[in-house]
């Protein structure tokens, strides 16, 4: 595929854009290429397969701004500068160069939307995110070049809002808002995106490195004005069967009715609401209960006990976690849920449900509690969590059951990080070349290791080569 694009991408052509007779869709795809361009390549490949789907031009434009990562793949796109292009019957177009820009500030997103509906015009308009991801509280991307402490190179939630509100998504809402990331189908973000997409198209846990299959455009070919609903579940099933249902990897993807979020979020505040007057009523014993529900809940984006800060938890699982305390509350809690989660696969052993919430527990980190506390979702919730937070961090470390193993004929500790059908997964904090990771294990085989960078989640997993240094991490 990376051989097919760079012949390609040979015959890129410079184009200046007027606007013309509306398509039936236009598809913005934000590629933050990030490390994930810059040491694998996965940006490339996944324009290669743009290229490759056989999408007809008169069903639909497909514009793409590149930028982020330090290094491409490829013999076109410039790490020096972001680039607006238009992908046509198998060819790039290259609409606009803007210089070096941050794709982690709101502005940079906000101004790319315009300009392609307004350069774009269509009946229908969508938006994908392409990029590492953190959930609620760590957000979206990952932009090397503005990576430092004074200009962190990714977009939280209320940046990501801000954005969509400069573009006008609240007076012209998107068909569906896709994130080709880690963790970013949750709650807090569909609560946000309903005031400017009909659909939320996410994956709950981490991705695979290459991510979603772009094959799923030529669904439009047959289909130019599919609702963002069917666009979703064709999203999702190419997904599927690009790594398939056995595949080792963590997948998870679903397809949920903006319109129905508010109910999510309500129910599960009330439900909350009822765990914190138990808090208040029976402090002790009742943490005690609540910590050992928390404890059970399934997690996602965690590995070894250092690598835990995006604490996101399936709400179906929550809601059954809680059942026998609070039948109605959690019985509410999964009907809205049934509602809203319109289409979901996975390939997990444990039931999920499709959207995830955060809860805090890994992690007790009082600024992430301040973060969230901004996102404003729901005010009970976010008592409960502030109640939850205060016993927690009083109370003894939460410990996580640790199994002793050896690898690469040194002694370590693994950590079960998630059941899949055909096998479970392991997590062993380590330290690879001098920069800490986690190497994650499968049915006793080793799929790789993923970098220890906090919120923003690693995509996939980087493949050991000769002459690494690795040093467990006891």
């Amino acid at each position: 595929m990376i051989i097919l694009f760079i012949i390609l991408s040979l015959f890129a052509l410079n184009t200046t854009t007027t606007a013309a007779e509306p398509k039936p869709y236009t598809i913005m795809l934000y590629m933050n290429g990030s490390d994930l361009e810059s040491e694998i390549g996965a940006a490339t490949t996944d324009l290669a397969e743009i290229l490759g789907s056989g999408l007809r031009s008169e069903n639909a434009n497909v514009i793409i701004f590149t930028g982020g990562a330090e290094r491409w793949h490829n013999d076109l796109i410039s790490p020096a500068k972001c680039t607006i292009w238009s992908a046509a019957d198998g060819l790039l177009y290259r609409q606009k160069d803007l210089g070096l820009l941050n794709m982690g500030c709101p502005h940079t997103l906000a101004n790319f939307i315009s300009y392609s509906m307004s350069a774009f015009p269509a009946e229908k308009y969508a938006l994908i995110l392409w990029d590492h991801g953190g959930g609620a509280i760590a957000g979206f991307g990952h932009d090397e070049h503005f990576d430092n402490l004074y200009d962190y190179g990714s977009l939280s939630l209320p940046e990501m809002d801000f954005a969509f509100r400069q573009a006008g998504l609240h007076k012209n809402k998107l068909e569906f808002l896709g994130f080709d990331s880690c963790l970013m189908a949750t709650v807090e973000m569909a609560v946000i995106a309903s005031s400017y997409a009909r659909y939320l198209i996410a994956s709950e846990d981490l991705e695979p490195g290459d991510g979603w299959d772009y094959a799923f455009l030529a669904y439009l070919n047959q289909n130019p004005l599919a609702s963002g609903a069917d666009i979703g579940r064709e999203i999702v099933d190419t997904f599927m069967a690009f790594y398939g249902e056995d595949s080792a990897e963590i997948l998870t993807l679903s397809v949920t009715d903006l319109h129905c979020v508010a109910s999510v979020m309500h129910t599960m505040g009330s439900l909350m609401e009822q765990c914190s007057e138990k808090l208040l009523a029976d402090l002790s014993p009742a943490f005690a209960a609540l910590a050992d529900r928390r404890a059970d809940t399934k997690t996602f984006g965690e590995g070894s006990p250092r690598d835990n800060e995006s604490d996101m938890v399936d709400i179906g699982d929550m809601a059954h976690q809680l059942y026998d305390i609070f039948p109605a509350e959690s019985a509410a809690l999964l009907h809205a849920l049934q509602d809203a989660v319109i289409y979901n696969r996975h390939n997990s052993a444990i039931p999920l449900y499709g959207l995830s919430a955060y809860y805090v527990y890994g992690s007790p980190c009082s600024e992430a509690l301040q973060l969230y506390a901004q996102l404003n979702v729901d005010c009970a919730y976010n008592d409960y969590l502030q109640k939850f937070f205060a016993k927690l961090t009083n109370s003894p470390a939460p410990v996580r059951a640790a199994y002793q193993t050896e690898i690469f004929g040194q002694p370590a500790l693994m950590y079960k990080t998630a059941c899949l059908q055909t096998c479970s997964h392991y997590a062993i904090p380590a330290n690879v070349n001098g920069r800490a990771c986690d190497i994650i294990l499968c049915g006793g085989e080793i799929l790789g290791y993923r970098h220890y960078d906090g919120l923003v989640k690693q995509k996939g997993y980087s493949i050991f080569k000769p002459g690494d240094r690795v040093q467990t991490a006891l």
